[in-house]
Formats: C-alpha cells, sequence, structure tokens
C-alpha cells in the first residue's frame, strides 16, 4: 500500500475487484457523462462488480476517511490543549472496538458524547486552519511521503520541517523531517542525511530512534520517533520548578541516555530543557541528537540556544569536550529544575559566558532549604568550573542518586 487509499478506486484496486485497466476506463465514462455519476455506477454498469461489493467498498472508504480525520482531529485537540496524550490513546481504543463491532463513528462524536469537549470546541478543531490544510492537501493527494501519510505539523525549523504523519504499512503514528525546497542543495542535503545517520548510530528507550531515510515524491526525508508529550522547557516556564522526586526521575532518565551516547565514544554536548521532552506515560527523550560529536577532541566554541546550560570550556576555543562537558551541562538543567532559574544568567551572551567561566551558582540550599543537602552538593559537583573536580562518569553520578531517598 503506497498510502491510506481513501478514494473508491484505489480501494476497489486493493481489496482486488477491479485492476488499474478497469478504473481507467471506468474514469474516462464518467467523464463523458452529461449528469454527475458515481464511479460505483460505472463499475456496477459494466458488470465487474456487484452493488453489495460497492456497499462494502463504501464502508471501507469510510473507515480510512475516518483514520484519517481522527488524526487531524487529535493532531489540532492536543496541539491546542483541549485533549491529552492519554485521553487520545483512550479514545483510539475506543474507536478501534467500535470498529471491531461493525459501528462507524469518529473521534470527534465521542468526545461530544462523553462530555470530554463541547460542540463549538468540536467544530473550533475542525475549523482550525492546520486540519483544513492538511485535509485538503490529502484531497489533491499531495500528502505522501514515500509511505507516510502527513496529518499535522509539529514544528517548521529554519532548514527543515518536521510532520505528524501516518507510517501506513505499519500503521503506527510517527514524526517526519523534511528539507525545506529552498535548501535542496548539495550542502545542505548531506547536513541533512548526516544528522539523520548520526541520530541512528544510537539505540536507547531515553532517546528518539530514526526509522528509514531517503528521497520521495521530490522530498529529502527522514522518519522517527514521534514523541507526544511536553517540552521540559515550556513545562518550567508553566510550572516554575519541580519537585524534587519528579526532578530525579528525569535526570536519571537524561543520564542514562547519555551514558549509552558515552559509550559509543560520542557526546551530546548541547543538554538543555529545550532538549528534553516528557511524554505523558513521564518517559524522558533526550532530543538532538544529530549534533553529537566524537568525544576527548578539540572544537571550535558554538553557542547554542540556551547558553545559560554550557560548560564553561564550550566557551572556549579550541578546548576539549569530554564525558564532563556533558555532566556540566545535566547539573544546570537538574539546578534549573530545582531552583527555578539557570545556574546563570545575563541580558547578552558575553554576559552569560563571563557569568560562567567567574561566578558559582546561587547554593541551592539557600534558594531552598527544603531541598535534600545531599542531593544539593550532587548538582553543584556536577557543575564545577573545573572539568576535572566534576564526577569523571555518568555512572558515578547515577550511584550518587541513588542514595538519595526520596
Amino acid at each position: 500500500m503506497k498510502g491510506i487509499p481513501i478514494f473508491f478506486g484505489e480501494i476497489a484496486i486493493e481489496e482486488g475487484y477491479i485492476d488499474q485497466d478497469m478504473l481507467k476506463e471506468a474514469l474516462e465514462i464518467q467523464k463523458l457523462q452529461k449528469k454527475p455519476v458515481l464511479i460505483g455506477e460505472i463499475i456496477i454498469a459494466k458488470g465487474w462488480m456487484l452493488p453489495d461489493h460497492v456497499v462494502r467498498i463504501l464502508k471501507i472508504q469510510q473507515g480510512y476517511k475516518n483514520k484519517l480525520e481522527n488524526e487531524y482531529f487529535a493532531h489540532i485537540a492536543m496541539k491546542k490543549k483541549l485533549l491529552t496524550g492519554k485521553q487520545v490513546h483512550e479514545l483510539r481504543k475506543k474507536l478501534a472496538l467500535e470498529a471491531a463491532e461493525g459501528r462507524t463513528t469518529n473521534m470527534a462524536n465521542l468526545v461530544m458524547n462523553d462530555n470530554s469537549l463541547s460542540l463549538p470546541l468540536v467544530e473550533d478543531i475542525i475549523k482550525d486552519q492546520e486540519y483544513q490544510y492538511f485535509y485538503n492537501l490529502r484531497k489533491q493527494q499531495k500528502s505522501l511521503i514515500a509511505n507516510y501519510e502527513l496529518v499535522g505539523n509539529v514544528i517548521q525549523l529554519k532548514k527543515t520541517v518536521i510532520y505528524k504523519a501516518i507510517q501506513t504499512e505499519l500503521e503506527r503514528l510517527v514524526a517526519v523531517k523534511v528539507l525545506q525546497k529552498e535548501y535542496e542543495v548539495s550542502e545542505y542535503i548531506q547536513e541533512f542525511f548526516k544528522e539523520a545517520k548520526a541520530s541512528a548510530r544510537f539505540n536507547h528507550p531515553n532517546l528518539v530512534n530514526i526509522y528509514d531515510t531517503g528521497l520521495k515524491n521530490n522530498f529529502y526525508y527522514y522518519a522517527m520517533e514521534l514523541v507526544d508529550g511536553e517540552n521540559l522547557t515550556q513545562k518550567l516556564s508553566d510550572e516554575g520548578r519541580l519537585q524534587v522526586a519528579e526532578a530525579l526521575k528525569i535526570i536519571r532518565q537524561v543520564l542514562q541516555a547519555l551514558e549509552h551516547i558515552h559509550n559509543c565514544q560520542y557526546i551530546h554536548g548541547k543538554v538543555s530543557p529545550r532538549n528534553i521532552i516528557i511524554r505523558e506515560d513521564k518517559v524522558a527523550k533526550l532530543l538532538d541528537l544529530g549534533g553529537c560529536c566524537k568525544a576527548n577532541k578539540e572544537y571550535p566554541s558554538k553557542v547554542t540556544k540556551m547558553p545559560q546550560y554550557m560548560a564553561p570550556e564550550q566557551f572556549k576555543t579550541p578546548s576539549v569536550w569530554d564525558v564532563k562537558t556533558d555532566i556540566y551541562s545535566v547539573g544546570a538543567t537538574f539546578y534549573r529544575m530545582l531552583t527555578g532559574r539557570p545556574p546563570v544568567s545575563g541580558k547578552t551572551l558575553e554576559e552569560i559566558k563571563e557569568n560562567c567561566m567567574s561566578q558559582e551558582p546561587t547554593p541551592i540550599q539557600e534558594v531552598d532549604f527544603t531541598i535534600p543537602e545531599d542531593l544539593a552538593k550532587i548538582v553543584h559537583r556536577m557543575m564545577r568550573k573545573d572539568p576535572q573536580k566534576r564526577y569523571p562518569e555518568i555512572k558515578n553520578v547515577l550511584i550518587a542518586l541513588r542514595k538519595i531517598l526520596i
């Protein structure tokens, strides 16, 4: 199956009732009719299908259309924060049960029937510009990249766009990253696939998996695991800071992901709240693996999107980045989660750099004396200015954190 077949002729071929030549002939006849005639009526008249077969195809057609429209609906509802990922998961299960029992319904009806959403909110979702965009894209048969049906826009970056999609062969939701047309030149194409290859070398439950890469339908793309959840930056913006137990759970998972990266002789180099997503089931995922670089090598200073979490050595040119560079950034992220503030601040990049190089963060217990002293000591050791005074390996941090009983 090249895509989700929502057109009558596609499904009739898929189900083995007619072939491509028959469909082509039926479409030519349809064009010659003075009054609108359904393609199914023409196929019945030609004797290629029985009326019962047409009814069956129409039911399948409605099911496929509902499947796509349900995912448009779910995507927009979660984007607008009208439904959670957990609610959508339960709704999908209900829809599958309804279909198994021969009943046809959709997500919009379900949320109104159980009073999850009111009619005006449902109408707001369906009338949403993005919903309509992807709905019309599919009608024009332009929503397909390889075997991925696009159902929503996750994020638009400078050179790429990340879409939410259905991988039709496996019927699972994925994210598809696409190189924008204006950047389809040799330099950026090589950089794009290098990023995918770099991400694919890792395999860990707290890292995002890469599934597929290629050039299809005139798009350079790679498909990866879709992580429906909340970015840690947004979570901290909404909540200020986290409870110790929740912060510990997230950081332990990030550390385990980094340990895997380090075991592959790479370092992440960009650990910050921006690059951590928390799923509905509380699983933390570390993002931006394309920028991982070989450990224990000299690198020029390269400012990240969140310089407040960069290690002091990352501001120097050149400097050696190793596992302790990542340990600093995790410690800085941990500090932000516990205290509600980054370890260093400044109005300009130069101020941030100066403060990172020379000023010690405010002691955690001065910010909140209820945070365990032993935990505060661990976080501050992770953020020592001198890399040699930090923990030597991720495993040492994990061992120290096991002693913190919360």
